[in-house]
């Protein structure tokens, strides 16, 4: 996880300096809180100096002021970087799913790993920025707040010790439970999310079939098991953050037993015990923070295992053959499987140049399956796929889909969303044929396209036909008609 931090977080090192210094400054500014409200009680009581009680007030503000410029820049700082290092990482995700092998993206719900993603890298780098200010500046805390307990009174730090070994027991004994309880809400709640994208993104077929009380008892179900696991955090969470409150009342109560018989028999001063409370409270934090860097780098650790499950996911295995053109794609003896279903089986066919072919077939004949195999965005688990006699593993399949290969999707893949379903198909269609590309694989084209419209996509088709070659998957007689060869999937199942 280190290595995988570092290499985001290298680019950035002088911001993250001044994050850390402005944050040990405005924590010396607390520390120096407690001391100075301690000597000025006392000045006032004992001295009832008015130079001493202005110096201080001048000086008291000096420092607030540094501090709240501290914290001030840390604040902006720290969100810059968070928000930069968090695109960073998600960047580097998303371009690693772009390469993998296509059958994990046919498969996988991409609203829930997006959003998934997007909690996983806020929580890895939030807890990397928060480590590297909050180590040091809380150990320095600590120790330093330990000191000047033990400074009033040997006996101060002795039941500062034990309070925090008492809470630190408390504390261990919570941290597995909300773990565990911590990472049910994140799956629930990433599962809740994509049902309602689901809902909200199929919302028009939802309503046009009639479903809405189906998918609303899917989404209840969802928020029910999202409801039961975020209670079940609240719970042990209550439990969790008061333990720091429960045992500084504890101490607090001491505080005034034994603090107040001090000042009144003469052995403690008024400021000393105002003083006690606050370097009390600055210790405790610093045992505080040690004691949740545990739990919060158990779930960056957490966060980081599932952002590596996707890096860590294969890739497509592209060819380094870059084709300038493309005049023929053989397959040979193709087989395909899905799980334990055969979709393809010693599959042998040829497509060449100034021809237009349709495929025909009813629904897992494999029509899509040949589309997306003569694509590259899936490999046969059998036979071989050949360009101009160019075995297509062989073949750098990136720049041949870029450059080669034009596509009008089952379902519209267009920038502009708000044009009808007719109007999407159509800019669909023109986007491909003005690519000019060696091969159009056009795959139910007549979709929400009437009939004058179909008419003159078949127009369209047989412009600059010579020269590439067209695959149609359609089950319209209109475009069957114009094919000079149909292959029937169907004898083949």
């Amino acid at each position: 996880m280190i290595k995988f931090l570092w290499n985001h977080f290298k680019n950035y090192k002088a911001s993250l300096t001044v994050v850390v210094l402005c944050s040990i400054l405005t924590a010396t500014v607390n520390l120096l809180e407690p001391f100075l409200t301690a000597k000025f009680i006392d000045e006032i009581l004992i001295g009832k100096d008015t130079a001493t009680f202005y110096n201080f007030i001048a000086f008291l503000l000096t420092i607030s002021v540094v501090a709240i410029a501290a914290n001030w820049l840390s604040t902006i700082l720290s969100s810059k970087i968070r928000l930069l290092l968090n695109n960073r990482v998600i960047e580097s995700v998303m371009e690693h799913v772009y390469r993998v092998r296509g059958e994990f993206i046919f498969k996988t719900d991409m609203v829930y790993l997006s959003k998934r993603l997007d909690q996983d890298a806020i929580d890895l780098i939030y807890f990397a920025i928060g480590t590297m200010a909050d180590i040091c500046v809380n150990f320095a805390l600590l120790c330093m707040a330990f000191g000047l307990l033990c400074s009033i009174g040997l006996k101060w730090g002795v039941l500062f010790v034990i309070i925090a070994i008492l809470h630190g027991v408390a504390y261990s004994a919570l941290e597995k439970i909300l773990f565990e309880r911590s990472t049910a809400v994140r799956e629930t709640d990433s599962k809740y999310f994509t049902c309602l994208s689901n809902i909200l993104l199929y919302v028009y077929s939802i309503k046009l079939q009639g479903l809405y009380e189906e998918y609303l008892k899917i989404f209840r179900a969802a928020f029910e098991k999202s409801f039961v696991a975020v209670m079940r955090q609240v719970k042990i969470i209550f439990w969790f953050s008061t333990s720091s409150l429960n045992a500084n009342a504890v101490f607090k109560v001491l505080i005034f037993l034994l603090g107040g018989l001090d000042v009144l028999d003469g052995t403690l001063t008024v400021g000393n015990f105002v003083a006690l409370n606050g370097y009390y409270l600055l210790a405790m934090q610093g045992v505080a923070y040690f004691m949740s860097v545990g739990q919060n780098y158990q779930n960056a650790l957490a966060a980081y295992a599932r952002i590596m499950e996707i890096k860590n996911l294969p890739t497509e295995k592209n060819g380094t053959k870059i084709l300038e053109r493309i005049r023929s794609i053989e397959l040979r003896n193709v087989n395909f499987s899905f799980g334990e279903q055969k979709i393809l089986t010693n599959f042998n066919k040829s497509f060449e140049r100034g021809k237009i072919y349709c495929i025909i077939g009813k629904n897992g004949a494999g029509k899509s399956t040949l589309m997306n195999l003569i694509c590259g965005m899936i490999r046969p688990s059998g036979g071989e796929i050949f360009f101009d006699g160019v075995a297509l593993s062989e073949v750098d399949m990136i720049h041949a889909r870029k450059n080669l290969i034009a596509v009008v999707e089952q379902k519209d893949f267009l920038k502009n969303d708000k044009l009808s379903g007719g109007e999407r198909r159509r800019e669909s269609i023109n986007i491909a044929l003005k690519k000019f590309a060696d091969v159009l694989i056009m795959d139910e084209p007549d979709n929400n396209l009437d009939a004058n419209a179909v008419a003159k996509l078949t127009e369209k088709i047989f412009i600059g036909k010579e020269n590439r070659i067209t695959l149609i998957i359609s089950h319209d007689e209109r475009l069957i008609d114009i094919a000079d060869e149909i292959t029937d999937l169907n004898a083949r199942i």
